[in-house]
Order: C-alpha cells, then structure tokens, then sequence
C-alpha cells in the first residue's frame, strides 16, 4: 500500500502545486503550504482507498491547508478577504483542476514550447519550480521589478496563445 501511494503522491506533485498556487497567486507560502499539505496527505494516508480519485482527495486536504492559512492572515490582518470570496476562488480553482484543464494544461504547454527558450526559462522558475521573483532576479541577474513586467508581458502573450488554441480545438470538430 505505502508503495503505490507513495507513487501517487509523487505522481501529483505537480497537480498539488499547481493547485495551491492557483488558490494563492503570488504568495510567498505556496511551498510552505505545499509542503503542510504533503504531511498532512501522509498522516491520513490510511484513509484513502486506492482506487479512488487520488487527485481530488489531495486537492480536499490542500484546500483545508490554504484556507487554514487564509484563516490565519485574517486574524493577522494580513491579508483580508470576505470568506465568501475565498470560498467562490476554492470552488473554482477546483472546478477548474477537474473540468477542462487537461486539456487547457496541454495547451498550455504547447505554448511553453512555442517560447523563445530564456523566456521559457522564467515561466518555469518562477510557476513551475515555485521560485520567488527576488531568487529567480537573481539567478538571471535583473532587478525583481524588471522581471516582474516581462513576466507579466510573458504571462499575456501565454494567455493569448491558450486563447487562440482553445477556440481553434472549439471550432474543430
């Protein structure tokens, strides 16, 4: 049993972080989250049944951790918003991760590829690998507020491509 979970955690990293990240943008606890959730996920591994929807039972217990988290920022005053809005952002980030999205995901990468490669290089250190502005600044050596504008000039040039891609893959029957 802990073999083949052990597996399927390890299969759904990527998933697991995408979604905590989709549920806190830009936010510097992603990893930290990221990783309570993994605890967490191995503390309760007796109560998932092999066979079952892996993804969205990692997905309930990360979602519990962010909100854990938004929860305690509240209290903090640090980063206040409505709990019906933090409801309405987990409702559809998890909507989001099972309907549409792998498709969206591959398209997704289709575009990565059609990058130039040091552009690539900065999408996938700061969204992928979970770097934050300021370590990823550094290792291309640009100031953080530079790099945030060509990300987010990146950002739109991949949003526009997902876009034309997805209406194509509409239109085609």
């Amino acid at each position: 049993m802990d073999e083949t979970f052990v597996q399927l955690v390890v299969d759904h990293q990527a998933a697991l972080h995408a979604f905590v990240a989709a549920l806190l943008p830009g936010h510097p606890e992603v990893k930290d989250v990221v990783q309570d959730a993994n605890a967490a996920i191995w503390k309760k591994r007796g109560e998932f049944q092999i066979g079952t929807n892996f993804k969205a039972w990692i997905f309930s217990v990360a979602k519990f951790k962010v909100m854990a988290l938004w929860r305690d920022q509240q209290r903090r005053k640090v980063w206040a918003m409505p709990e019906e809005t933090l409801d309405q952002l987990v409702d559809e980030a998890v909507e989001g991760c099972f309907s549409g999205r792998d498709e969206r995901h591959e398209v997704l990468l289709e575009c990565l590829q059609q990058l130039r490669p040091e552009d690539r290089g900065l999408i996938l250190r700061r969204y992928f690998e979970g770097q934050s502005l300021k370590e990823v600044a550094a290792q291309v050596g640009r100031k953080a507020d530079n790099l945030k504008g060509s990300l987010h000039r990146i950002r739109m040039v991949l949003r526009a491509c997902v876009s034309r891609k997805m209406n194509m893959r509409k239109v085609i029957p």
